[in-house]
C-alpha cells in the first residue's frame, strides 16, 4: 500500500502568480519517492484543491505529468496536502 509519508506546504501571498493558486507543495511516498510541483488552488468559497504538476502539450492544451490512476490513491493525496496546506494556512 503507497502512504503519503511527509508533506512540505510553499504558500506564497495570494494572488500571485496565480488569482487562486496559494501554495505549491511536494509528497514523500513510503519514504522513498518525493513528487514536486503539486499546486494547492483555494476558490472565492474557500474551497481548496490540487492540481498535479504539468507542462505544456499541443494544442495549447496542458498535459499531467503525474497521474494517480487509484482512485484511493487520489483521495489520499489529496487529503494530506489539503490538510498540510489548512494547517499553514490557518498558523499564519
Amino acid at each position: 500500500m503507497i502512504e503519503v509519508t511527509h508533506v512540505r506546504v510553499f504558500p506564497f501571498e495570494p494572488g500571485y502568480p496565480e488569482k487562486s493558486l496559494r501554495a505549491y507543495a511536494e509528497i514523500t511516498l513510503n519514504g522513498q519517492l518525493v513528487l514536486k510541483g503539486i499546486k494547492v488552488f483555494e476558490n472565492s468559497k474557500g474551497g481548496v484543491f490540487i492540481g498535479y504538476p504539468s507542462r505544456p502539450g499541443r494544442d495549447d492544451t496542458w498535459q499531467d505529468m503525474v497521474v494517480p490512476l487509484d482512485e484511493g490513491l487520489k483521495k489520499t493525496i489529496r487529503d494530506a496536502v489539503v490538510t498540510a496546506y489548512k494547517s499553514e494556512r490557518d498558523f499564519s
